[in-house]
């Protein structure tokens, strides 16, 4: 069965999307293959799920096609508090049928993060 192995990010600055999930996640820098271009990989529970890749600002002006990237469950009052901590623009969401809520998280680039949490 198929299943989500990574996001692939591109950045024009990549310490900047780097720290937003770092803050936001808790992911942390890990190992990356020896590729020909700069990047960095994020590890959450041991896996590298997302992969920061730089591009030309000058090329490519637009902040991308990704909407928004989801990740869950979370619990709500210790995300709740790293997001108050983190200093990025949130908003809470309506939430999904079914008892989850949702976090909305503003990044560089204008990337955007769903955090969801058991209500």
């Amino acid at each position: 069965m198929p299943r989500l192995d990574h996001v692939n990010v591109l950045a024009r600055d990549g310490a900047a999307m780097v720290a937003f999930f770092t803050a936001v996640l808790d992911a942390r820098e890990g190992p990356r293959p020896a590729f020909d271009f700069p990047g960095h990989w994020l590890y959450i529970d041991g896996i590298p799920a997302i992969h920061v890749n730089y591009r030309d600002a000058a090329a490519d002006p637009g902040p991308g096609c990704v909407d928004h990237i989801a990740f869950g469950v979370f619990e709500h009052a210790a995300l709740a508090a790293r997001l108050a901590a983190s200093g990025y623009r949130h908003e809470q969401g309506s939430g999904i049928p079914g008892g989850v809520g949702q976090f909305f998280v503003h990044g560089p680039e204008g990337i955007k993060v769903e955090l969801q949490y058991y209500r």
